[in-house]
């Protein structure tokens, strides 16, 4: 019985030893993945795909999983929506945004989705995004779909 408590006493402080070494080994791989933060406030530019002009915003991505959106399209555009990281490290987003006419009247809605990827500096970051746009009925009348591009706003203290 003596030899055997010894034996425990040496192989489970090993086997404890190395697994927090393989441990803190997955971590940097674990950021080579792609695992890096989205949180935080962003200057995104969008380009249309679909021929529409190139539109900039700024988003702010919380860590709660809200993320919300103020962009510089006519009468000016406030969107919110909800996201959440996938496995790959990429960011899935849904937001949705009210449309206007000419006079700033609503005239529908539209629902944007947003794949995201946090680039190796943690202050970038690129992705696609399609947008169905609705009448107030919520009939479909089209869809626009790109890319972007973000750089991070760091604070200035």
């Amino acid at each position: 019985m003596q030899k055997e408590h010894k034996h425990c006493n040496r192989t489970i402080p090993g086997l404890l030893t190395a697994l927090v070494l393989v441990c803190l080994g997955l971590a940097p791989a674990t950021q080579a993945a792609g695992h890096r933060s989205i949180v935080g406030m962003w200057s995104v530019h969008y380009v249309s795909n679909a021929g529409f002009p190139d539109a900039s915003a700024y988003i702010q991505w919380h860590s709660d999983g809200l993320e919300f959106e103020g962009a510089n399209v006519a009468p000016g555009a406030f969107c919110q929506g909800t996201y959440k990281q996938a496995r790959d490290g990429s960011y899935h987003d849904y937001h949705i945004a009210w449309t206007f006419d000419s006079t700033g009247t609503v005239n529908g809605h539209w629902d944007e989705t947003m794949v995201t990827t946090v680039g190796t500096d943690g202050n970038t970051y690129s992705g696609t995004y399609v947008r169905d746009f609705y009448d107030v009925n919520g009939n479909f009348l089209f869809e626009d779909n790109g890319t972007m591009t973000a750089t991070r706003l760091n604070p200035e203290y």
